[in-house]
């Protein structure tokens, strides 16, 4: 059948399929979704935060490998970005050079591995060069076991991304940040200014943070004398897009530190439960001798412990010593391999109009955002912005 890996009888157990495009993604994101949810997924691996993602990046198309269940739930899902550079086809994790998480979200583990052979063997056919770059990945195992699928497959440590939990209870500081905190306290009374941090998740009063915030998080970059990631354009989409999806759908708490009423010091984080999560943070220059960046970080500690999250997720692989506190580290996991053009496996394997669960055709969706991308010729196997599918046997 075009469009259809054809495997021998005992390995075609289940059909994959192959979703490229956002036409073709949207009617299925619900139930991806859901799946995200009940596996766990963190912020960064899920649905919401990948669109952010890739939509920023206007030489990605997003691709969608989906194990079909009964109705219209799916039993495992992987997201991935692909793009054309030079006539290579790259395919990545939405930001391949970020602390972000990657992962299939899946009901078992055969779901799971169903979707990374699958993945691997999309990688492997288009008769053209290609690469492929998936980081952070959480699970070491499942890193070693795509890994061992792909020509050329290597996988390699990352750098962990270091975190606190509360099960201990409280969380006690080194003595090195006490006494900064100590000094800090006694400039501000030494001074008589008001110090006041709040903690907020409305999301018509995020909306008329957000201005104020990207003025502190640029004027900090800038003072810091390095390029801030909302110079340019892809940078401050992503970021813009993150920030308000979030915080519509409820999920974004802003800490804010100001002191005579001027916004001193914030951090953005993720209300995903078991895991408070740290976005983002700065401090305004003109009240560095105050410390507010590590007062709020301090106080962002606390809040995490006192409202019952388990851990706190700092969502970057910083180095541990330049936090406030840190009690483990979760391992990171990057996954690479390269391929030269060969002749495709299958030549007859065409895009085809995605389908329902029941077989029949699924309707138009223009609500997750702006289609688009390269062309069928970038994508190579004829996949591009038209909102296309293609099925293949699972083993």
């Amino acid at each position: 059948m075009p469009g259809t890996r054809h495997e021998p009888a005992a390995a075609a157990s289940a059909q994959i399929d192959i979703l490229s495009g956002w036409a073709a993604l949207c009617p299925l994101e619900p139930a991806v979704e859901k799946l995200q949810q009940i596996a766990g997924t963190p912020v960064t691996a899920r649905l919401a935060w990948w669109r952010s993602a890739v939509m920023s990046d206007r030489d990605a198309v997003p691709l969608l490998l989906a194990l079909p269940a009964p109705g219209d739930a799916i039993r495992a899902a992987a997201l991935v970005a692909v793009r054309d550079q030079g006539g290579i086809r790259q395919i990545t994790s939405g930001r391949p050079h970020s602390d972000d998480a990657w992962e299939v979200a899946a009901e078992s583990a055969d779901a799971r591995r169903a979707l990374l052979t699958e993945l691997a063997a999309f990688a492997t056919d288009p008769g053209r060069p290609w690469q492929l770059a998936l980081t952070g990945l959480r699970d070491g195992n499942d890193a070693a076991w795509l890994a061992r699928q792909l020509p050329s497959g290597r996988v390699l440590p990352a750098p962990p991304v270091p975190g606190i939990g509360f099960t201990a209870g409280e969380v006690t500081f080194g003595p090195g940040i006490l006494s900064g905190l100590d000094r800090s306290s006694q400039r501000i009374r030494q001074h008589a200014l008001s110090e006041e941090i709040r903690f907020e998740r409305d999301p018509d009063r995020l909306a008329k943070l957000r201005g104020e915030i990207e003025d502190v998080h640029l004027a900090r970059d800038h003072d810091a004398g390095r390029p801030s990631d909302l110079d340019d354009t892809a940078g401050i989409a992503f970021w813009r897009s993150v920030y308000d999806l979030h915080a519509a759908r409820g999920e974004l708490e802003v800490g804010t530190l100001r002191l005579d009423g001027h916004l001193a010091a914030y951090v953005i984080a993720f209300a995903d439960r078991p895991a408070y999560r740290v976005f983002d943070g700065r401090f305004a220059p003109p009240w560095r001798r105050y410390s507010p960046g590590r007062r709020l970080e301090a106080a962002v500690v606390e809040h995490a412990r006192r409202e019952g999250f388990a851990v706190l997720d700092w969502m970057t692989s910083v180095a541990p010593e330049k936090l406030v506190a840190s009690t483990w580290a979760e391992p990171r996991w990057t996954v690479t391999a390269v391929g030269d053009q060969r002749p495709a496996r299958n030549a007859a394997r065409h895009p085809r109009p995605a389908r329902t669960a029941a077989g029949g055709p699924r309707r138009a969706c223009t609500s997750g955002g702006a289609s688009g991308g390269v062309s069928g010729a970038g994508l190579g196997a004829g996949l591009g912005d038209g909102g296309l599918s293609l099925t293949a046997a699972a083993p």
